[in-house]
């Protein structure tokens, strides 16, 4: 989990990455220290390899991003 400390929490925002489950419960959360929406959606992009990930800034819903299609049948 990162930590953020007075220099960054200056330069970014703290959004919450949530990780869920195969049930879609949440299973772990994490904060994402960006810039702006579109670099804590970059950043959470390359965390959902494995699982299903939502985006929040406070109570404001960013997106759900799926793992890519491994093309197995």
């Amino acid at each position: 989990m990162l930590a953020l400390n007075t220099e960054t929490a200056c330069r970014s925002r703290a959004y919450r990455a949530f990780k869920l489950d195969r049930a879609g419960r949440i299973a772990s959360a994490e904060i994402v220290a960006a810039e702006d929406d579109g670099h804590a959606r970059r950043q959470v992009r390359a965390m959902a390899e494995r699982s299903t990930i939502e985006l929040w800034e406070r109570t404001r819903f960013l997106g759900r991003f799926e793992p890519a299609a491994t093309g197995r049948n």
